[in-house]
């Protein structure tokens, strides 16, 4: 076969002359094909893209709330502000219970404590949630007991509730929690273990019933399974956001108060990746 047959066009078409109209609709192949050859000289032989334009500043979603991304300023007073060691310790206290927890789901006793310890919560009832919550300790034997699509559920739950500054005032009439205990705290064997008697988490100051909502949190992210979902980041970050907000309403004597936001900030930003939310970023 001679090269010029190879070369040869399949279709022989003449290109458009000086007498072609492009606005005339063409009738037969040959004229569709001369458009498409005119349409083509007309193209630019080098295309450069238009800068873009900023996007307007996005929200990060949740399930439940929406916090601007940079929308929170951490203003508290400087003596609400944790020290590097404090939170040194607490993040050791976090990992201590999260080995804890993690062994126990390891141990012959699990399945048995399970069937003991089972509670039946509607997570589709949001009320019947937020009472027992507000009722019950979170003990840790309980939480394991359930499945984490639901702790990640009742997570959500929470940080609308701990957005909601009246429900601070309106939980007083609660059931009351008897002995609270130091809030820095946790007997990590008698948490995993239902015959506990000990009292995880408890927020002390008198008249402050916020405190359920924190204890919550804390348990529940000793007991969540990593990696976690993105979204679950986001409601994550969402929780610190709101407590550093929470943080910039308190005075300079509400050390008391301000415990477990601080608690629950450091353990966030530095257990799941999201330290740019720290107070103390090493």
């Amino acid at each position: 076969m001679e090269v010029d047959t190879i070369q040869k066009p399949a279709l022989a078409v003449e290109p458009p002359d000086a007498n072609f109209d492009p606005n005339l609709t063409p009738e037969t192949g040959e004229q569709y094909l001369q458009k498409v050859m005119y349409e083509r000289g007309k193209c630019p032989v080098v295309v450069v893209a238009d800068k873009p334009q900023p996007r307007r500043q996005q929200k990060a979603l949740s399930g439940l709330a929406a916090v601007p991304t940079d929308d929170v300023k951490n203003v508290a007073h400087r003596a609400l502000i944790p020290t590097r060691e404090w939170e040194t310790m607490q993040n050791q206290k976090f990992s201590e219970l999260r080995d804890t927890i993690t062994a126990y789901r390891s141990s012959a006793q699990y399945e048995e404590n399970l069937q003991r310890t089972h509670v039946y919560l509607n997570f589709d009832d949001r009320k019947h949630l937020h009472e027992y919550c507000a009722n019950n300790l979170p003990y840790v034997s309980i939480l394991l007991s359930i499945p984490q699509r639901n702790l990640e559920i009742l997570l959500e739950y929470l940080h609308e509730w701990l957005q909601d500054s009246d429900q601070a005032s309106s939980s007083s009439s609660s059931q009351q929690l008897d002995e609270p205990s130091d809030p820095e705290l946790c007997d990590t064997v008698a948490a995993v273990t239902p015959s506990t008697s000990g009292k995880e988490l408890l927020q002390r100051g008198d008249g402050y019933r916020r405190d359920w909502i924190p204890q919550w949190i804390y348990a529940i992210l000793a007991c969540l399974i990593k990696p976690l979902e993105p979204y679950i980041h986001s409601v994550l970050r969402d929780i610190a956001k709101t407590c550093i907000t929470l943080r910039n309403e308190l005075k300079q004597e509400d050390e008391a108060k301000v415990l477990p936001l601080n608690l629950l900030i450091s353990i966030i930003s530095k257990h799941f990746n999201q330290s740019d939310l720290s107070d103390n970023i090493a």
